[in-house]
């Protein structure tokens, strides 16, 4: 395959971007955008482009604003709706590529990516199918159960105090992406300790991924609700991917509420793993034939 370099724009700003084209002509003009999830960047995601392209698809891998090589200050502004802005900017992006057909492309995400795709698939009916894997489905009621009851009212009062903050200097607070339950202090997503591990292995192997985002963000967070128009995908195909292992970060009630209140055509496919256990194979490699055989089904 080739890999190209490419950024486009998106909003005030632009997103920067990794093309995975696959060698000859095997896609039939095909193609999909992939995003990652909370605070991550398309640098963890450049095994699943290399394997989509693999499978026959254009791969289109975005840095939201704010992260990676994308551009944006202050860093790691996790709006949501600017997430979805720029999954349907890629679309406009792979709509003018020559390699493609505007008439076959899909969108993946992983994670809040999955939360960004159900969202966009729900408005942009340019998205012929959608991948959700481990979704967040409903902002509020995963970062309230994250939490214990002293936790969530401490974050109601610091967004409070941040708003506050914004209004009188123009900048709001930054805090770290992740820390381990109640013992780790103030943060934007209360881990257990294997999330721990895997964040610090990305702080060691991405060099474009950073701790911290800004508080504003939790905000954002709360205030985005997937769920509530999962049902707009219909009648366009959507694929949720969920884990049927221990996992604290995607709750399987969630997932499965979610799913009930989306149309046909709709598919759930539960995989025997971990929170973590989709980003290394053997399980990254039975999520990929999953949304694979939708593509290959519905683009």
């Amino acid at each position: 395959m080739t890999i190209e370099n490419v950024d486009f724009p998106s909003g005030d700003g632009s997103c920067a971007a990794d093309l995975y084209l696959p060698n000859g002509s095997g896609s039939n003009g095909r193609a999909i955008v992939i995003g990652h999830g909370f605070s991550f960047v398309k640098e963890a995601l450049v095994e699943h482009g290399q394997r989509f392209a693999d499978a026959g698809f254009i791969t289109l891998a975005i840095d939201y604003r704010s992260f990676g090589e994308s551009p944006g200050e202050p860093r790691g502004q996790l709006f949501p709706m600017n997430f979805v802005e720029d999954y349907r900017n890629a679309i406009s992006y792979l709509e003018n590529r020559s390699e493609v057909d505007a008439n076959r492309i899909g969108i993946w995400g992983t994670s809040f990516g999955g939360a960004d795709v159900i969202y966009t698939g729900a408005f942009d009916i340019r998205a012929k199918a959608v991948v959700a894997q481990v979704p967040v489905v409903n902002g509020y009621k995963w970062m309230k159960c994250l939490r214990t009851s002293d936790q969530w009212i401490e974050l109601q009062d610091r967004l409070v105090e941040d708003r506050r903050l914004r209004y009188k200097t123009g900048e709001g607070a930054r805090v770290p992406v992740a820390a381990i339950g109640s013992q780790g202090g103030f943060c934007a997503m209360p881990v257990d300790a294997q999330i721990m591990e895997f964040l610090q292995g990305a702080k060691e192997n991405l060099k474009t991924w950073r701790d911290d985002l800004v508080l504003e963000s939790v905000e954002k967070v709360i205030e985005f609700n997937p769920e509530a128009v999962i049902h707009q995908i219909a009648p366009r195909p959507l694929l949720m991917i969920a884990t049927t292992g221990y996992d604290m970060i995607h709750p399987i009630d969630q997932v499965l509420a979610a799913y009930e209140k989306a149309q046909e055509p709709k598919q759930l496919a539960l995989l025997p793993y971990d929170q973590t256990g989709l980003y290394d194979d053997p399980g990254l490699a039975d999520s990929i034939t999953e949304a694979v055989r939708w593509f290959d089904r519905y683009l």
